[in-house]
């Protein structure tokens, strides 16, 4: 119990002599429950007053909050009295800023009654309660479409690149049903298991054609009073689904973790218009994700439904957060709240619209002008994202960072060397993912990139391989810990991603099997000079599976011994490649011919090596002169007559073949990588 301290002439009395309180049913609402909130802030708890003293010598003191209800449904003070409730509307710190309330009333079986917002309503008052000490920073991020998937385009070019989604360009997402998704543009990503702005399928019985489509330059804005933003999005579904499609839509982050914003009131908005013909209607939903391992929710109603016209137009609805009662979360700390703007599900389609925005706001109120400068979408979407690599001569251990001690990664009650907490599923998933493929099959206890030990540090296998294949989320909760990639003295070699490297395709094909004499001769591959890129002796590869070439693993690591312009051989260890003798290169059993594809500089994978005994083949052609005396006794006869004798001179031998330094100069940095 505390009294009032603020301005008792900015408290609002309840207009009624007495306040009594029904049921659904009609009978009064006994030992029912009242709790007063914060309406900008619906978990947390606001007071409310009753009066008590003598004239001229007023106090008000705060009610119980929850109250419970007197057994005639009347408001009682905290003496059991009948009495009158006073508001305060405005914020106890601030009188000038407006903190109305919002109120739930519960009958006696905890059933929802009745729910007040934005109570008592004190619009003449001063500041008005729904305009005052509001944020209007938009939680979507990227809502224009900076840097979207397609190629740079400017405003004043007449065409543009469309992209049709298929399953070869689209990746089957590990969340619940079968689901597929495409980053198509930059967002938020930091901590979240559905980063950026993903277009979402089920499945591809419909043919979707998306367009990144730049506003042309005009005297006037699209919408008025608005900012025109970078991009608008065209979606076209040609060819309609059939009954099987659920889900097509377009998914924004909106923040991480999903009580961050339980019951918080927001207002959404978006500009749309109809491109053309068709069943043009959008739906948008609020998605709680409950993360890695967590339950599913399902999204509920549409949040709003919209059916946009030839012109372009902003639609606006308030809302609440969903309550995160109930929900279980999974241990990846990676769930969060997310937006989703459906497109017309087993129809045809022609709809633009962009500048989808969330606001923590009321009453359907948004910013006339929302505009963010191009740097700080940039800070947000160009921030490091898990796995990248910061390097500094500060010793400082940056916070969401693990520093690169070639040590282990796993949950909080793992043995984890580098790094034990939910924090760690991130990378630990982005590792295991990238390296699973290349442990050996049956037991599996090998990985050549990065070793799986179980919680007593025996190693063990991992992946799809395995005679029991795991998954990342099931070897972290299981308190397994993942080896960092190798760092520790190591040089870091310039790469690009597969799809960067080789262009259009993400592999070589094309290479055959070169029957040669013997076995000692290895295996030689050939492909064509265009696609032969950068290779270089010791350069890692691997390959797909094959049924001809018997000597060649699947998913194992190897080391190319370049040929020619289009031939190489490859080896099963970096010294054997370098050796230069054709006897350790990869053997063959006989007659083999086929096609397989490779794959070049495995991320991750170790080359070179600091010290090996100098090969014959690597000393500078060289030779060494000597004196050879001899006695000339042509002529003379007897004992003295000459005699040819064949023989062989040597020099003295000299050195000791210890391995010499190969280790190029190097500087060393402390060197972290993002979680």
């Amino acid at each position: 119990m505390s009294t009032f301290t603020g301005n008792v002439n900015k408290l609002v009395a309840a207009p009624m002599l007495q306040d009594f309180l029904i049921d659904k049913d009609g009978t009064p609402m006994s030992s029912g429950t009242v709790t007063c909130y914060h309406d900008n802030s619906r978990t947390t708890l606001k007071n409310w007053y009753y009066q008590s003293g003598t004239p001229g010598n007023y106090t008000y003191i705060t009610l119980p909050n929850p109250l419970t209800l007197s057994a005639a449904g009347t408001i009682c003070d905290i003496n059991g009295v009948d009495t009158i409730p006073f508001y305060y509307p405005w914020s106890e710190t601030n009188e000038n800023i407006a903190d109305p309330y919002y109120i739930t009333i519960v009958n006696f079986a905890q059933t929802n009654q009745i729910t007040r917002a934005n109570f008592p309503f004190e619009g003449s008052s001063g500041s008005s309660p729904v305009t005052t000490g509001i944020s209007f920073n938009n939680l979507v991020t990227n809502n224009g479409f900076w840097r979207n998937i397609q190629p740079n385009i400017t405003n004043t070019s007449p065409s543009f690149t469309s992209f049709t989604y298929s399953s070869s360009n689209m990746t089957q997402l590990p969340y619940g049903p079968t689901l597929y998704g495409i980053t198509v543009a930059p967002s938020q990503h930091d901590g979240f298991r559905m980063p950026d702005i993903q277009f979402l399928k089920n499945n591809f019985s419909a043919t979707d054609i998306v367009t990144f489509t730049p506003f042309p330059l005009s005297l006037s804005q699209p919408v008025n009073n608005g900012i025109a933003p970078e991009y608008y999005i065209n979606h076209q579904c040609q060819s309609p689904g059939g009954s099987a499609e659920t889900q097509k839509c377009y998914q924004f982050p909106i923040s991480l973790h999903v009580n961050t914003l339980s019951n918080v009131p927001f207002t959404f908005s978006i500009q749309a218009q109809s491109g053309g013909s068709g069943t043009n209607t959008i739906k948008v939903f609020i998605l709680q994700d409950t993360g890695t391992g967590g339950t599913a929710v399902p999204v509920g109603a549409p949040l709003l439904t919209i059916t946009p016209n030839n012109s372009w137009q902003t639609y606006t609805v308030s809302s609440v957060f969903p309550t995160t009662s109930g929900l279980i979360l999974g241990t990846g700390a990676d769930d969060g709240l997310y937006l989703q703007v459906q497109m017309p599900l087993n129809a045809a389609c022609n709809i633009n619209f962009t500048k989808p925005s969330i606001y923590l706001t009321q009453n359907q109120v948004i910013p006339a002008n929302d505009f963010q400068t191009y740097d700080q979408v940039d800070a947000i979407i160009n921030s490091p994202r898990t796995g990248d690599i910061r390097t500094s001569l500060n010793a400082f251990y940056p916070y969401g960072w693990a520093p690169m001690n070639d040590g282990t990664l796993g949950n909080p009650s793992s043995n984890a060397t580098t790094r034990k907490s939910s924090d760690a599923w991130q990378l630990f998933n982005l590792i295991w993912t990238l390296c699973a493929p290349f442990s050996a099959s049956g037991a599996g206890t090998t990985n050549p990139l990065a070793q799986m030990y179980n919680s007593s540090g025996m190693a063990v296998g991992y992946g799809p391989n395995i005679n029991s294949p795991t998954t990342a989320y099931q070897d972290f909760t299981s308190n397994n810990q993942l080896s960092l990639s190798k760092m520790m003295g190591k040089v870091i070699q310039g790469t690009v991603p597969i799809a960067a490297l080789l262009a259009a395709t993400p592999s070589i094909t094309g290479f055959s099997s070169v029957v040669t004499a013997s076995s000692s001769s290895g295996v030689l591959f050939t492909t064509s000079a265009s696609n032969l890129l950068n290779l270089y002796l010791g350069n890692t590869v691997t390959f797909t599976s094959s049924t001809t070439l018997v000597n060649v693993s699947a998913n194992a690591i190897y080391y190319i011994v370049p040929q020619s312009s289009t031939t190489f051989n490859i080896a099963v260890s970096f010294a054997n490649a370098i050796s230069g003798n054709s006897a350790n290169y990869v053997g063959f059993t006989g007659a083999e011919t086929g096609t397989i594809t490779a794959y070049l500089q495995t991320t991750a994978s170790v080359e070179g090596e600091y010290a090996h005994k100098q090969l014959m083949p690597e000393l500078a052609a060289h030779n060494h002169t000597y004196i050879h005396y001899t006695t000339n006794n042509l002529g003379q006869s007897g004992s003295n007559s000459f005699f040819v004798t064949n023989g062989t001179d040597t020099t003295g031998t000299t050195g000791s073949s210890t391995p010499f330094n190969v280790t190029q100069p190097g500087t060393f940095y402390n060197m972290f990588i993002k979680l």
